[in-house]
């Protein structure tokens, strides 16, 4: 994933690979809600997810509330998980609690 991807105006997409690979075997037909939820669970919503025409799994709707909601900002690190639930897919985000470097 490239830094382009994490940004607050674009949609969230995944490589065609991981989508097929990973994603797609655990989605309920082709779109559904996905939650999304901090690491450490102070920030959820719910967004829409689709397999897109190109192969790509796709975070449609909600991606941009969530990076505004997390405070997330650019050049900060960023761990993106997914996990399989009885309820289907959920994305957590662990966001870097690095310092700046002491000089």
């Amino acid at each position: 994933m490239t830094e382009t991807f994490a940004t607050d105006i674009k949609r969230m997409y995944f490589t065609v690979p991981f989508s097929m690979g990973s994603l797609f075997p655990h989605m309920d037909g082709d779109q559904g809600e996905l939650p999304i939820t901090i690491g450490d669970g102070t920030t959820a919503i719910t967004s829409s997810f689709i397999k897109g025409v190109d192969k790509r799994a796709t975070i449609t709707r909600g991606w941009s509330d969530f990076f505004h909601r997390a405070h997330m900002n650019k050049g900060q690190a960023y761990a993106f998980a997914f996990k399989c639930t009885s309820k289907g897919l959920c994305l957590i985000v662990y966001i870097s609690k690095l310092q700046e470097p002491l000089v």
